[in-house]
């Protein structure tokens, strides 16, 4: 708790974070670009909604009609009851009961609300009852035409650019999933904070929680293919990914998606959808075991996180898995060591060992590029390389850290890496030095 107080208050020193939207000369640019294209995506915007706020379901449409890339359709699946299925005892005023002359406005509010936008990328569809979030969106997405889908809250909002940067990225590589950054912003849209800037995908990572999560777009075909599930609502979103193939998914760095902030919403208060981590937990223990995987999963001490315990270790319970590595901390318990990029930059230095990090990524189990030989572990098979790389065997661990034993360790994880091997940072393991 004191080193979580102690983070969070760096937090709130360092300079405040403000969405700053493309300049309306970007935004030309972009809509001058997109109209040059020849077949482009068009995109099937999924929208469930239930008994929505208006003024919410309102922004979320202008926020769409405002991209700068046209070639979109936005579906809205409403399950709000009618006012002929409500029963009159439904209307709001006795001066909404119509007359014996007067016809009854049987329309949602939902739909009056689309048809007020005269548009006819805007579709309604209107479901006989509240199947909750995962029949809703799938019921939207048997109307769908697109050749991507875009999964979308009610109460959330894109930025302009975001079906562009969606469709340059599908332009250049046909990639079945796409994700952006995101942020949050407050009740009225006008404070925007919590920048979520994610790695590209990183399947240990998202093992451990689902930070995909907003903008996700997916191939048409593939999402039919799969649909969302009930049984996992409130975390349907991480079990449709769990069960997708994760060889053509591309991230885009920017933030594309504001989470609006409310009493109601997960962003706003985690605490109100508790049941949407133990659907997360339910998903992933399935998932493992269809993978084969002995493993038990319990919730993290950070909200929303997962962590994986494997029987009876991680080599043996995942073949592909040929180096873990952990933290190297000086004597006052500071990382000096540990999770590198392939420019040797270590991950997270300088922060206590019980410090979690962005986004808790210094306190979670994720793929890495390398990890440092001194505080390292490795798969029997690989110790003929350790001892080439290194000129001692493992048994002999190195503890002389510099930049000679950096570069040898990338290199060790690198060459891992070409024979098949995947290099692990695992949080929980550490080594201490003198430095």
């Amino acid at each position: 708790m004191y080193y979580a107080a102690g983070e969070r208050l760096r937090q709130r020193r360092s300079a405040p974070y403000g969405y700053e939207e493309p300049s309306w000369g970007i935004l030309e640019e972009q809509r001058r670009d997109a109209k040059q294209w020849e077949n482009g995506p068009l995109f099937s915007i999924l929208v469930p909604s239930y008994l929505p706020k208006a003024e919410f379901l309102r922004a979320m449409m202008e926020s769409v009609q405002a991209q700068t890339y046209p070639n979109w359709e936005l579906i809205l699946a409403d399950a709000s009851e009618t006012m002929l299925s409500a029963g009159r005892s439904s209307l709001r005023s006795r001066s909404e009961v119509p007359s014996e002359n007067q016809e009854a406005d049987l329309r949602t509010e939902a739909q009056r609300i689309l048809e007020s936008f005269n548009d006819p990328r805007f579709h309604y569809v209107h479901l006989p009852e509240n199947g909750g979030i995962s029949a809703n969106t799938n019921a939207a997405a048997m109307h769908a035409q697109g050749d991507y889908i875009a999964l979308l809250d009610y109460d959330d909002l894109l930025t302009p650019d975001a079906l562009y940067e969606m469709a340059a990225q599908i332009r250049k590589s046909s990639p079945e999933i796409l994700y952006s950054d995101e942020d949050k912003c407050d009740e009225t849209a006008s404070v925007f904070f919590e920048p979520n800037r994610k790695p590209d995908f990183n399947e240990d990572y998202f093992l451990s929680n689902n930070y995909i999560c907003h903008l996700l777009v997916m191939k048409r075909e593939l999402f039919l293919a799969l649909q969302l599930r009930s049984r996992y609502d409130g975390a349907q979103d991480y079990d449709l990914l769990l069960r997708a193939p994760k060889s053509c998914i591309a991230h885009i760095p920017k933030v594309l998606y504001h989470w609006r902030t409310h009493a109601a919403s997960t962003a706003g208060n985690p605490g109100s959808k508790d049941y949407a981590y133990e659907a997360g937990k339910a998903a992933l223990e399935e998932h493992l075991a269809a993978c084969g995987i002995r493993a038990k999963v319990t919730h993290s001490r950070h909200r929303g996180f997962y962590d994986i315990e494997y029987l009876p270790d991680l080599f043996s319970a995942r073949g592909e898995v040929g180096v873990i590595g952990g933290k190297v901390l000086n004597q006052k318990g500071r990382i000096v060591g540990g999770m590198m990029d392939e420019k040797g930059n270590v991950a997270f230095e300088g922060l206590h060992v019980m410090e979690s990090g962005p986004m808790h990524r210094a306190d979670t189990r994720q793929t890495a590029v390398a990890v440092d030989a001194r505080c390292m572990e490795i798969r029997p098979e690989l110790r003929p390389l350790y001892q080439e790389i290194f000129g001692v065997s493992y048994e002999n661990h190195i503890m002389q850290g510099g930049e000679q034993l950096k570069s040898r360790s990338i290199e060790f994880c690198h060459r891992a890496r070409l024979m098949g091997y995947r290099t692990v940072f695992e949080p929980t393991m550490t080594k201490t030095v003198q430095q």
